[in-house]
């Protein structure tokens, strides 16, 4: 696991503003979308089709997002004011299960490796669902409290941040308590280094 020092911290407090407000690109037009369609800040033009309707839409976005990715994740906890007090940099593994072709909903899991080591730290399964009202995706972690009782953490990917392509997996994972956003970029990888990983504790952002 790697941390920032003070001062690379301070810089990320100045810099996130800018990154977070330059978090995607237009999307490329296709004329054949199911098979190349680019999702993500088009929600309000995507293509004119009379057989096309947002279930049609939405599961094949998820049909998208199904299988595994590979990537970079920086984890940044937040203050109150939304300022970065810490942060986290993985080379994350996950894995968007759908429970069946024509959902758009499913399970997944999510390995993070210290990108120096490649030693797993984090393990965590969760489940995820597309709001078809928005184009959200949302996702629901088990977090085990001290007491022993479980919670839910839910983390989403608003459709304006996202780019996602039968290639490409980019946004940003925002908790729902406001103290966390997780920047990601990931590829499309046909197999896992997580097969036989040992299972570890899921471990949270400290804020300082």
């Amino acid at each position: 696991m790697r941390k920032f020092k003070t001062m690379m911290v301070a810089a990320l407090m100045v810099a996130l503003p800018a990154l977070l407000a330059s978090c995607g690109s237009d999307p490329y037009y296709y004329d054949d979308w199911y098979d190349d369609w680019t999702w993500g800040n088009d929600y309000n033009n995507r293509p004119d089709n009379g057989n096309v309707d947002n279930e049609d839409f939405f599961v094949s976005m998820a049909q998208t997002l199904a299988g595994q990715w590979r990537g970079d994740m920086m984890a940044y906890a937040l203050d109150d004011n939304g300022n970065v007090v810490d942060s986290l940099y993985y080379s994350t593994d996950i894995e968007f299960k759908q429970y069946n072709s024509q959902s758009v909903s499913g399970t997944g899991t999510q390995y993070d490796y210290d990108p120096d080591t490649d030693n797993l730290e984090l393990k965590r399964n969760f489940t995820w669902y597309i709001d078809t009202t928005n184009g959200n995706i949302y996702l629901t972690y088990k977090e085990q409290n001290s007491d022993g009782t479980t919670s839910d953490y839910v983390m989403s990917i608003a459709y304006d941040d996202l780019n996602l392509d039968n290639r490409t997996f980019t946004g940003y994972l925002w908790s729902s308590d406001g103290y966390e956003v997780d920047d990601f970029w990931f590829n499309r990888y046909n197999s896992t280094r997580a097969a036989t990983a040992p299972k570890v504790k899921r471990i949270k952002l400290v804020m300082k």
